[in-house]
C-alpha cells in the first residue's frame, strides 16, 4: 500500500476550509512547502504529518486514509471513545 501523503495533507487543509497560505501560517512551513507536499513533490516526516493533523484537527482523516478504512467508521469510533472511558471509569468507580 502506497500512502498518498499530498492527499492527506490536502484533506486536512480543506477540513478546516482553509488556503495554503493559512495551513502554512498555522504549521509555520511556507505556502510552497505545502504546495510541494499536496502535489507529493517532496517528502513529509511523521512529526510534520502529525503536526498538520493536530493543528486542522483532522486526526481521523490522517487515521482513515494510513489505514485505507472508510471515513464515516472512523468518525463514529472517535465519537465512541469518550463514551467507552467514561462508562470505564462508572465501572471501576
Amino acid at each position: 500500500m502506497i500512502l498518498n501523503v499530498g492527499e492527506i495533507v490536502k484533506q486536512c487543509r480543506k477540513k478546516m476550509k482553509w488556503s495554503q497560505e493559512e495551513l502554512a501560517f498555522n504549521t509555520n512551513l511556507s505556502q510552497s512547502t505545502v504546495s510541494r507536499l499536496e502535489k507529493n513533490k517532496i517528502t513529509c516526516d511523521v512529526n510534520t504529518l502529525m503536526q498538520i493533523a493536530n493543528k486542522t484537527n483532522a486526526q481521523d482523516i490522517l487515521m482513515a486514509m494510513m489505514f485505507n478504512i472508510d471515513m464515516g467508521l472512523v468518525t463514529q469510533v472517535l465519537q465512541l471513545v469518550p463514551t467507552f472511558i467514561g462508562g470505564m471509569f462508572t465501572w471501576i468507580l
